[in-house]
């Protein structure tokens, strides 16, 4: 969902989309739909009370805390003018949108799951296993938003707080070198 759709960067051809789509799903970080616009909403109002997972309002918040609580009424407000023409457009993506619920249980919980039992695996303990990977899966992903934004070097720009964490960046493939993102 990231440089794919948040960020246009590149393109590709149908089938890799779908793909995509269903890897986004196995993620369960929501609907590639809405983890673009908080992505587009974070970029373009970062660190204010606009941005989704803002870091000023504390490590906890910016971690985990903004996916259990309603959205700051700047985020609504802001949401509404973010252009996402190019997603609400994306058959794939409308797609994902309107499937959510059999498409994320199947690819975040069941497949994972149930893979595993065909080379002999108890199904309890694939389950637990999954769970373990779905939550240190999401905990690495997050630190993005809260260890990325309070820890590191900043050597692209001081101004602001995004940083070079070197263990969010190894955690995350990439993702913790936040200051030049």
């Amino acid at each position: 969902a990231h440089r794919l759709w948040s960020h246009r960067s590149f393109k590709v051809k149908p089938p890799l989309e779908i793909m995509l789509m269903l890897f986004n799903c196995i993620g369960f970080q929501n609907t590639a739909t809405d983890w673009v616009r908080n992505h587009r909403l974070h970029h373009k109002h970062s660190d204010t009370d606009a941005d989704p997972h803002n870091s000023n309002r504390g490590m906890l918040f910016s971690h985990i805390g903004w996916l259990c609580v309603r959205k700051h009424p700047d985020v609504k407000e802001r949401g509404k003018t973010t252009d996402m023409s190019d997603i609400y457009s994306n058959p794939v993506l409308r797609f994902q949108k309107k499937h959510k619920v059999p498409l994320f249980g199947a690819m975040c919980f069941g497949l994972p799951t149930l893979i595993p039992t065909l080379w002999g695996e108890d199904i309890v303990t694939a389950w637990h296993v999954n769970l373990l990977r779905f939550v240190l899966n999401l905990n690495s992903i997050l630190l993005v938003n809260s260890i990325a934004h309070k820890y590191g070097t900043r050597p692209y720009d001081r101004t602001i707080c995004p940083r070079q964490n070197t263990t969010c960046n190894m955690m995350t493939l990439g993702e913790g070198f936040h200051n030049f993102h």
